[in-house]
C-alpha cells in the first residue's frame, strides 16, 4: 500500500520569481534566447505557462531579469576597487583587483557570466536598449576610476572605459575556451594590457 503523495512546497511570489530566473538562466546559457521559449521555462520549472506569465509578461522580460540580476552582482563588487582608490591604492593594484573580481565571477558562475555578456543578435530593439542602459551604468563607474589615474577628458575616459570592459569580456571568452589557464594568469594578462594601454605604472 502506497503512502500519500508528497506535498508540493508552495513558494512565495518572490521565491518563485527567483526560481524562474534560475531555470531560465540555465536555458538561455545553453540554448540562447532564440532557442528558449516560455513553454521551455515552464516545463523545466515544473509549473504551468500561465504561472510564468504571471511573473514575466514576455520572454524578453525574463531575459532582462536574468541580466539585471547578474549586472547587480557585478555592480556591487565594483565598490571594492572604488574603495581602494579612495584609500590611495596605485593603478596596478586597483586594476589587478578589479580583474580578479571580474574573473572570479566568471569562474564561480560561468552560466550567469554568459548571460551578462550574451553575444546574441536575436535581441529585440527594446531588450537590447535595456541591456545597453544597464551596461552604461558600469561603464560610467569604470570611466570615473580611469579618471583617477589619467588626465583624460570625459570623452577619452569613456572611450577607455568601453575598451577596458571589452578587454575583460573577450579575455573571459578566451578563458572559457581554455579553462586550464589559472585565474591568476588571466588576471595578470588583463592587468598588464590595461596598464600598458593607459600608460600607467
Amino acid at each position: 500500500m502506497t503512502g500519500p503523495a508528497p506535498r508540493r512546497t508552495r513558494l512565495s511570489r518572490e521565491a518563485r520569481a527567483a526560481q524562474l530566473l534560475d531555470i531560465a538562466e540555465g536555458l538561455f546559457a545553453e540554448r540562447g534566447i532564440e532557442g528558449t521559449s516560455m513553454e521551455d521555462i515552464a516545463r523545466s520549472a515544473g509549473v504551468t505557462r500561465p504561472m510564468v506569465y504571471s511573473h514575466y509578461a514576455t520572454k524578453d522580460e525574463v531575459f532582462l531579469g536574468c541580466v539585471r540580476r547578474a549586472r547587480s552582482e557585478l555592480e556591487s563588487r565594483i565598490r571594492e576597487p572604488e574603495i581602494m582608490i579612495e584609500s590611495g591604492a596605485g593603478a596596478g593594484a586597483v586594476i589587478g583587483r578589479a580583474g580578479d573580481i571580474f574573473f572570479e565571477i566568471l569562474e564561480h558562475d560561468p552560466q550567469r557570466w554568459k548571460i551578462l555578456f550574451t553575444p546574441s543578435t536575436a535581441l529585440s530593439a527594446e531588450l537590447a536598449a535595456g541591456i545597453a542602459a544597464m551596461r552604461l551604468g558600469t561603464i560610467t563607474r569604470i570611466a570615473e576610476m580611469v579618471g583617477h589615474f589619467a588626465s583624460f577628458d570625459e570623452e577619452r575616459a569613456t572611450a577607455f572605459a568601453y575598451a577596458i570592459s571589452g578587454v575583460g569580456e573577450q579575455l573571459g571568452r578566451w578563458w572559457l575556451a581554455h579553462p586550464e589557464v589559472p585565474r591568476a594568469r588571466v588576471v595578470a594578462h588583463y592587468r598588464d594590457f590595461i596598464t600598458a594601454g593607459l600608460a600607467l605604472p
